[in-house]
């Protein structure tokens, strides 16, 4: 299941472990399984969620064993028949624990996109295709998602991954979802913007509480606003909708700067 749909079936009518009983196995791809997801999945079911990560370009291409290790918050290992490349920039190989962006190659691999040559050369090279995702890899080859290339927040020269600062502030006991995205700064490059929805018949925490319990857990990476919404967006494959999140944040911009003073 997507963790969205996964995360409404964990929280719909009060479900306990008796209406997870007959569950053996819950795989979970798509997009990020949330440490709060898998707090509270694993509180109902008796297990961890085991999560895999796919593209339509390339298949299935990792996933925790079913009867091996399961490490929460890691998507797995590779799966027999795919190789792996985590490169900087530069499109040197990254060491162990570095984070780098995920480079593939199995028989399979796309072939290319229909009728678009130009996205087919950018996107697959001497046979790798460049998935555009970050990962880093453990000693033991277990592999953890960092975000996408094109999402990491980049503050006075840091990257910031915004699932680490979305999980950060769902572990606060009144946030039922967190949206992590990065608004232009002149000075800084991007600051980090958050959208939070509460759990039901949770205590409204103020903005300012938040963002000093997110820099209790990831220091500078917390986020500098917190705006609450009643639905968290999400596209039409039921993921975070992060271009309407920022399209959000473009509009309160566009508006504030036409305001003008009061």
């Amino acid at each position: 299941m997507l963790p969205a749909a996964l995360i409404a079936l964990v929280r719909d009518h009060d479900a306990g472990s008796s209406d997870f009983a007959s569950i053996r196995l819950c795989s979970a791809g798509g997009d990020k399984v949330s440490a709060e997801l898998e707090r509270e999945f694993t509180a109902a079911a008796g297990f961890p969620i085991d999560e895999s990560y796919g593209m339509t370009e390339i298949g299935v291409s990792t996933i925790n064993p079913p009867y091996g290790e399961n490490r929460m918050g890691s998507i797995g290992k590779l799966i027999p028949g795919y190789e792996m490349s985590l490169r900087d920039d530069s499109g040197a190989e990254v060491p162990v624990g570095t984070p780098g962006r995920l480079w593939i190659r199995s028989q399979a691999n796309m072939i290319g996109y229909w009728e678009n040559p130009k996205a087919t050369a950018e996107t697959i090279v001497d046979g790798w295709l460049d998935t555009g995702d970050m990962m880093r890899v453990d000693e033991d080859g277990y592999l953890w998602f960092c975000g996408r290339k094109k999402q990491i927040i980049v503050h006075d020269g840091s990257n910031i991954c915004p699932q680490e600062v979305e999980e950060a502030l769902t572990e606060h006991p009144s946030i039922a979802e967190a949206g992590v995205i990065g608004i232009h700064d002149l000075v800084h490059g991007e600051n980090v913007r958050a959208y939070v929805t509460l759990k039901e018949g949770a205590p409204p925490p103020s903005a300012s509480e938040l963002i000093s319990f997110a820099r209790d857990r990831v220091g500078y990476k917390a986020p500098e606003e917190i705006a609450f919404l009643s639905e968290m967006p999400l596209n039409a494959t039921g993921k975070l909708d992060r271009v309407k999140l920022l399209r959000m944040a473009e509009e309160r911009l566009s508006a504030s700067s036409t305001a003008g003073p009061a």
